[in-house]
């Protein structure tokens, strides 16, 4: 007689406790990599923004030229991409100097004396900082400019500060509505909408292990760069609105997750 051989498949439970870890571990990944990319976001603004707050663009006046100061700063107001531009006289801006470098004024200077042109400070548009050529080419246009001085890898870095807050901005929009998508290509899989208010075995737990590894993810990462505080005075920590979006979006995928699973065992 032939042996009968039985082979017990797995009960469906037993994949569905096992998903439980790899769904907080998918979380946790996902997590920790959107945590990051928030905090180096928040780093680009900040510097972004100090940079901003010390970048000028200084334009000194010819005293050659026999043009009222008030004439000049209205024409540099006038160009395409000015912000705002400030008239600094010969003696504040030698009293500036006496403020920062005391001892060199009073070993270089002669008392009574003042080398300082008539100057002003303008501070440009972010929009104006991709082709500051075309400024100042409009700049130096204006009678009675004698000289254009600014750092232009100052506005290099501002430009890159921006645009990597931006891709970082549009990397997270768009990774977050694919898990949107994903949610709704799991609510529409079936076509039964009397379904959608049944809760599916293990759904509940696959929601809280995504929470779960999510959460776990914002800790991490804070772990991991908060030692830059002593490295550097640059050091922002995200919006916390931030990390509880990465725990929704972490339960959202262990939700997606455990009802394909559970609809494939049904």
């Amino acid at each position: 007689m032939d042996e009968q051989k039985h082979h017990h498949a797995p009960h469906p439970s037993a994949g569905l406790r096992k998903g439980y870890r790899v769904v907080f571990l998918l979380a946790f990944s996902a997590g920790l990599l959107a945590e990051m990319l928030l905090f180096l976001q928040a780093q680009m603004r900040e510097i972004a923004s100090l940079l901003k707050e010390d970048f000028r663009i200084v334009v000194v006046k010819d005293d050659r030229a026999k043009v009222k100061p008030e004439d000049i700063g209205a024409a540099l107001s006038a160009i395409k991409g000015t912000e705002q531009a400030v008239f600094v006289s010969r003696q504040d801006r030698l009293a500036r100097l006496k403020a920062e470098e005391p001892d060199l004024v009073a070993s270089v200077l002669p008392p009574g004396s003042n080398p300082m042109p008539d100057t002003w400070e303008v501070i440009v548009k972010e929009d104006a900082l991709g082709d500051l050529n075309s400024w100042t080419d409009a700049a130096w246009r204006v009678k009675g400019v004698g000289d254009i001085k600014y750092k232009p890898l100052e506005a290099y870095a501002i430009m890159h500060a921006v645009f990597y807050d931006h891709l970082i901005g549009l990397g997270l929009a768009l990774s977050f509505l694919a898990f949107m998508v994903m949610a709704a290509m799991t609510l529409t899989y079936w076509h039964e909408s009397a379904s959608l208010t049944v809760v599916m075995p293990g759904e509940k737990a696959w929601t809280l292990a995504g929470a779960a590894g999510a959460a776990l993810s914002s800790l991490a990462a804070y772990v991991v760069v908060y030692p830059v505080k002593n490295l550097s005075p640059v050091w922002v920590w995200p919006n916390p609105l931030w990390q509880a979006v990465v725990v929704g979006a972490g339960a959202l995928m262990g939700w997606s997750l455990g009802r394909w699973k559970s609809d494939h065992y049904r």
